[in-house]
């Protein structure tokens, strides 16, 4: 449930500014990321703990944003995540297992060298993503422009993240075959 209410952040946004329920829509954020930060399915430590971040991270900007009255600070959000998954994913390419690795690790528990390099190569791509994903999201908050923030940041780069994912399965699909 909170994963679909974390999709329609944008959307959630857009709607309580153009309806002018700003302080409405922080109150039911504020709700939100505190039943995420304690309702977290039993999943990944890695990603378990970094969704508890983003839940952190998500109410200081909510907090912030009605105590200074500057709903601009909840379109930073996005960044935010960005910069959380970028600085995760990068710091796993420092240790002996990526996070990718450990992901493929879930599923086959033996990998080859050449999967476990294949792991450290999409590990990397992921990192790309996140840098040039995170850097279009602060442009939109830049530009100072909802509808445009609203459109990246609820629709294109939830495109984008399906398209890597899928251009991934299917290059790793051709490679195991």
């Amino acid at each position: 449930m909170t994963n679909i209410l974390l999709v329609c952040y944008p959307f959630i946004i857009y709607l309580s500014l153009h309806y002018q329920c700003i302080n409405l829509a922080i109150l039911c954020l504020l709700m939100f990321f505190i039943l995420r930060l304690f309702t977290l399915p039993n999943i990944f430590s890695y990603i378990r703990w970094l969704a508890k971040i983003t839940a952190c991270v998500g109410f200081l900007l909510a907090i912030l944003s009605w105590v200074f009255a500057r709903y601009q600070l909840l379109l930073y959000y996005p960044v935010a995540v960005n910069v959380l998954f970028f600085a995760v994913f990068c710091y796993s390419l420092t240790q002996p297992q990526t996070i990718i690795e450990k992901f493929a690790r879930i599923r086959h528990s033996e990998l080859s060298p050449k999967a476990i390099q294949y792991t450290r190569k999409v590990t990397l791509c992921w990192c790309v993503f996140f840098v040039l994903n995170g850097s279009i999201a602060l442009f939109t908050c830049l530009l100072d422009n909802i509808s445009y923030w609203t459109i990246y940041n609820g629709l294109i780069s939830y495109i984008l993240i399906a398209i890597l994912m899928g251009g991934e399965w299917l290059i790793r699909q051709k490679h195991q075959n």
